[in-house]
This record gives structure tokens, C-alpha cells and sequence, in this order.
């Protein structure tokens, strides 16, 4: 008989595509959600086909009640929430972290993640964390989308350093695979591990298979961190200009870049390139 699971975080990003993908494969799941709008829209796209799949909308810092039914906990919110969801009644706790943890530029996020991977790990329940980097290819995921707009709106995408400094993006699919396989894995519990795209590009390679994918013509030019900068901090005031945090162009200058073997050879991934999962996902783009 299959556990019961519950997604946290179920209404968009890798928590909404994990959630269709457990529900189309018939497990026990019921997602949870704030947003009351997106949840109807999921209970529309299930329609009649499924009509188990549960969903709902939950505040899980006042209310904790489904983990009284919940066996398998999945997390795919934010990391600070961990605190009220890591509960003697479950039998397995899976989150997903972020790669922000080895920042040169620590922030609350990597607080936050470093502190719900100590909790996890240190608690009575089999637990693992698994840390991805970029993830794209999936609806409100915004990295990719906000180059998507800042290219079709501006001449020219700004990048510091000429945009050599690496990333490794890794698209929604297989993170989703990455979670699956974890459900019955006794090699990933008390663990955690990084999950990333197979091979670092640079800043303007991302940039450049983004825009080329998309079919804009965009240019990538060279300015210093400085300015770019100075400019993150006034798109906020500026309309239909995407927003871009002061502390994310700090990020653009250090590398990231992971080795994947663990991944691979513990979870039984070969993830995809960026270029394949651009061109996959730049089609669904299109067709929206």
C-alpha cells in the first residue's frame, strides 16, 4: 500500500510539476499551497480525471494538522518553514535546499537552508536535502523569464566580469526525477546532496541559449559591477522593467559550479544540458 504524501509548496515551480507528476502516477498525494487562485487553477487542469488528487490552501505556520495523516513529507517552500514540519510522525522528510549555501555572500536565504539541513538531519526522521542550483523550465520560476522580459524590452542585457563567471542551471524535470527517486533511496537518508545542470557555462552563455532560444535578438554587453549595481537598486521604481536585487548582481560574480558525479551515481540522473532544456522549455514559452 502506498504512504501518504504531502507536497508543501504544491502550486508552482518543481512543488507543482512533482505534484502533477505523482498524482498522473497514482500515489496518495495531496499538495498544499497559500495561493487560493492557483489552486484552482490546478483543481481545473485535474478536472474529472483525477478526482482524488487533493489540494489545498494552508497557512503550515498556524495550522499543522495534515501532519497527523502525512507518512511522507515533501518541501518545496521555503526553508525557514522546516521548523514546523519536521515532526515525529513522519517517516520521511525531503527538502529542497538551494546551492546558496556555499555563497561567498551569505544572506538570510543561506541561513535559512543551512539551518533546516541541521534540523532535518539532526531529528529522529529519515531525512534528506537536496541542494539544486538554478532551476528553470518550469511556471513561476523567474531567472529565466526575467531575462526573457529585460531582452525584449531593452537592446542590450548587462552582465559584470563579460559574463564569464560559471552557473550550472538545472531544469524543473529532473529535479522532480531527483525527488522521486529519493522516496525509497536508504543511500540518501540523513544526507544531503547537490543536484545541478551536467556541466558549468558561463554567465553569457546562460544568457546568450536564453535569448537564442527565444528567437530575440538581444545584445550582451560588458559594464562594471559597479554600475549595474547602482542600477539594481532603482528597477523597482521603474515600470516593466523586471527587478533585480542588489544582493543577485553581488552573486554574478562568483562561480558555481558543482560536480554531479554523486548525483548521477546516488540518484540515477544523467540531467540535462542547458541548451536541451532551454530549446524544451523556450517551446513551451512559445506556446502560452
Amino acid at each position: 500500500m502506498s504512504q501518504q504524501i504531502t507536497i508543501v509548496g504544491a502550486t508552482s515551480g518543481p512543488g507543482k510539476s512533482l505534484f502533477l507528476r505523482l498524482v498522473e502516477q497514482g500515489h496518495q498525494v495531496e499538495g498544499i499551497g497559500r495561493n487560493p487562485d492557483k489552486i484552482s487553477a490546478i483543481k481545473k487542469q485535474l478536472g474529472e480525471k483525477y478526482p482524488n488528487a487533493k489540494i489545498s490552501a494552508i497557512d503550515v505556520t498556524r495550522d499543522q494538522s495534515f501532519l497527523d495523516t502525512t507518512e511522507v513529507l515533501i518541501h518545496c517552500s521555503r526553508p525557514e518553514l522546516a521548523k514546523t514540519l519536521i515532526s515525529g510522525n513522519l517517516n520521511r522528510f525531503i527538502a529542497i535546499g538551494s546551492t546558496r549555501k556555499f555563497t561567498q555572500f551569505p544572506d538570510t536565504k543561506c541561513r535559512d537552508v543551512c539551518e533546516m539541513e541541521s534540523l532535518a538531519l539532526a531529528s529522529e526522521v529519515d531525512a534528506t536535502i537536496l541542494h539544486p542550483t538554478l532551476i528553470y523550465g518550469a511556471e513561476g520560476l523567474s531567472n529565466v523569464e526575467r531575462i526573457i522580459a529585460t531582452a525584449k524590452r531593452s537592446p542590450v542585457v548587462p552582465l559584470p566580469m563579460r559574463g564569464r563567471s560559471l552557473i550550472q542551471p538545472i531544469h524543473c524535470d529532473d529535479v522532480v526525477d531527483a525527488i522521486i527517486n529519493c522516496l525509497h533511496n536508504e543511500v540518501l537518508i540523513n544526507k544531503s546532496i547537490v543536484i545541478a545542470g551536467p556541466t558549468p557555462i558561463t554567465y553569457r552563455n546562460f544568457v546568450e541559449t536564453i535569448v537564442g532560444t527565444m528567437g530575440l535578438s538581444t545584445r550582451i554587453i560588458s559594464l562594471p559591477y559597479l554600475f549595474i549595481a547602482a542600477a539594481a537598486h532603482v528597477t523597482r521604481y521603474l515600470p516593466k522593467i523586471p527587478t533585480i536585487d542588489p544582493a543577485e548582481v553581488k552573486r554574478l560574480l562568483e562561480d558555481k559550479h558543482f560536480d554531479t558525479v554523486d548525483m548521477q551515481r546516488s540518484l540515477g540522473i544523467t540531467p540535462r544540458s542547458f541548451e536541451a532544456g532551454m530549446t524544451q522549455y523556450a517551446d513551451t514559452l512559445k506556446t502560452r
